[in-house]
């Protein structure tokens, strides 16, 4: 059994020297720049040595041999695999040196991210994903198999647009823009921090361009009105949704709330995480605020303040997943179908209606009532007019015609709507608030009052 290929070093003023046999006959000298301690130099001899035992009985060029030989000497360590790749073409054969550290695959990598690893690892220069659930997703269907176990010093740009190419046509441009973003930001970590490679074969100009812009769905003050007004649809849903169109929260955001985040006696809302870090605080409504008071009050009286303000009728949280579809049936009960069918269809040039749209319609109506973009973007967070200036034309459609403001969510809320108005009355008018509430059959409660019997 031939002995192992070693090479020898010595180091002269600073710099290793590997001594290789470069054919039976010769030795040559081949300077290692980028090995700084003796183990490092030790290595990259072998692996020297190793890929010149290859080479000698395959009968390649003495000049190639060489040329070869230095490229593997003076390559960084994170190089050393893609030098490797170029000697192979050069001497135009396989050397698969012993000594060569193998790099994690693409898929490690792409799995230490989304787990939220990297984010701990790395906590100056990488930030833990709140859409990990998505990507994880869009990793599978469409990205591992191709590149999940290749080694990721190992990927290129051809195999990057494999993905891409294998990609669904019928797949939304989103969807592909996200999927490209994913491979890109997976490649940039390799080479910062994770200085695997050094650099990334993605160049600029590979995500997909936008598509045009499609037009933006909102519903009119009076068919808002209509939804809240519909008792076929569960109180709760009717609650999110009309939270949606005044507070414009993002749907995650909404749906992770809980009632510490909320101020109801002062009428004030803290929003410490979100997509964007970037928290934030803002006066509720009053309307809201009265509504999620009688909420809390008759339907969650144990509530603690880490519970989720919203929950569906089942008491169990909700999941954005089929969201917007059920939000499309809840418009179909008050009849929008018939009225306003682009709601409900999607088409080159519009998207049906969906929950973000909800959080559109406050934008779209508080600009034509005339709050300011500072107002809006308390509320929604938006770092730039820019996004806040996609809703302005309909805004001045909105305002042409006069369709005014949404009405008070606890008034909106027929659940809520004639105790508040009676509670309002009794500071008002306390001698025909305490004959009404006597007819109705009202008791009289410390957050207002509270329905005894139907009345017709």
């Amino acid at each position: 059994m031939p002995r192992e290929a070693k090479g020898h070093v010595r180091w002269v003023n600073g710099i290793a020297i590997a001594r290789i046999r470069v054919t039976p006959q010769a030795r040559q000298d081949f300077a290692l720049p980028t090995c700084t301690t003796e183990a490092e130099a030790q290595q990259r001899a072998r692996v020297l040595a190793d890929v010149a035992r290859k080479m000698r009985p395959a009968g390649v060029e003495l000049a190639k041999a060489r040329k070869a030989l230095e490229m593997i000497a003076g390559a960084s360590a994170r190089s050393l695999r893609n030098v490797l790749d170029v000697a192979e073409e050069l001497v135009g054969g396989k050397l698969s040196p012993k000594g060569v550290p193998t790099a994690p695959t693409f898929g490690q990598i792409a799995k230490r991210w989304t787990s939220g690893e990297l984010a701990r690892q790395y906590p100056d220069q990488i930030k833990a994903k709140r859409s990990a659930h998505t990507d994880v997703s869009r990793l599978g269907l469409y990205v591992y198999p191709v590149l999940q176990n290749l080694p990721i010093d190992r990927v290129t740009l051809d195999h990057c647009e494999d993905v891409m190419r294998r990609m669904p046509v019928k797949l939304s441009v989103a969807t592909r823009h996200r999927v490209a973003a994913i491979l890109a930001r997976v490649m940039s970590m390799a080479v910062y921090p994770l200085r695997l490679i050094d650099r990334s074969p993605i160049p600029r100009g590979f995500l997909p361009a936008s598509s045009k812009r499609k037009a933006l769905a909102s519903l009119y003050p009076d068919e808002e009105r209509r939804l809240m007004a519909c008792t076929a649809v569960p109180l709760e849903y009717r609650l999110l949704w009309g939270f949606f169109a005044r507070e414009g929260m993002r749907e995650g955001e909404a749906l992770a709330l809980t009632w510490g985040d909320l101020d109801l006696e002062r009428g004030r809302v803290r929003l410490e995480k979100n997509k964007t870090d970037d928290p934030r605080a803002w006066a509720l409504s009053p309307g809201v605020a009265a509504a999620l008071r009688a909420y809390r009050d008759e339907h969650r009286p144990g509530a603690g303040v880490n519970d989720l303000v919203f929950l569906a009728p089942s008491g169990q949280p909700i999941s954005k997943y089929g969201l917007a579809r059920l939000l499309r049936e809840h418009l179909k009960l008050v009849g929008l179908e018939d009225e306003r069918p682009e709601l409900f269809t999607t088409t080159p040039e519009r998207r049906r209606m969906c929950v973000h749209d909800l959080r559109g319609t406050m934008v779209t109506i508080a600009l034509a009532n005339g709050k300011s973009e500072s107002w809006i973007s308390d509320r929604t967070g938006h770092r730039s007019s820019v996004m806040i200036a996609k809703y302005k034309r309909a805004a001045r459609s909105f305002a042409e015609i006069d369709l005014g403001d949404l009405a008070p969510l606890v008034a909106a809320l027929p659940d809520f709507a004639i105790g508040h108005a009676l509670a309002t009355m009794k500071t008002t008018d306390p001698e025909s608030a305490t004959i009404l509430v006597g007819h109705l059959g009202f008791e009289p409660r410390a957050n207002g009052l509270r329905i005894h019997c139907s009345t017709s």
